[in-house]
């Protein structure tokens, strides 16, 4: 292995490295009823009505650091992707008895009407972003299965 493709592979080990710590750390927090008290307490105190003006802060306090932290949103997209893929997976391993209870409980939650009003506004962002879009789709084609609309991977072989 050359130096530079040694260079090159020393971040990609030191964050499978890291990763595998997250997971290590996790595995040993959600064992500890202190933590899990703590992050129940956290959690229910969460305020959506104050999340407009975090966003405006984070924003607009500094430009330059908030356009410098959001290069981080493709990874943090795929590492929730994959995410979401594995709690559907685990989710799907429940008897659908207790699945449904308990989504319909979460569902209760939600606030459709905020969730209507970010849809509309992203909407209109995505609009903006069309170019970016656009080239998305034409790169992302083979893993999404390809084709036109209705013609995806998760599609194909499906009976309707």
């Amino acid at each position: 292995m050359s130096e530079k493709e040694m260079v090159q592979a020393v971040p990609a080990q030191v964050a499978a490295a890291q990763m595998g710590l997250s997971e290590r750390l996790i595995r040993e927090l959600i064992r500890s009823p202190k933590f899990k008290s703590s992050l129940r307490i956290m959690i229910n105190a969460i305020d959506p009505s104050h999340a407009p003006g975090m966003v405006r802060a984070l924003l607009w306090e500094d430009v330059e650091t908030f356009m410098g932290t959001t290069s981080v949103l493709p990874r943090l997209a795929n590492f929730t992707i994959q995410a979401v893929r594995e709690l559907a997976v685990q989710l799907n391993a429940f008897p659908p008895e207790i699945l449904l209870a308990f989504m319909s409980r979460l569902a209760r939650e939600v606030d459709f009407e905020a969730a209507g009003e970010a849809f509309r506004e992203l909407t209109v962002l995505l609009e903006k972003l069309r170019p970016v879009i656009e080239e998305l789709r034409e790169t992302s084609k083979e893993a999404l299965g390809g084709g036109p609309p209705g013609n995806s991977a998760a599609g194909k072989g499906s009976k309707g």
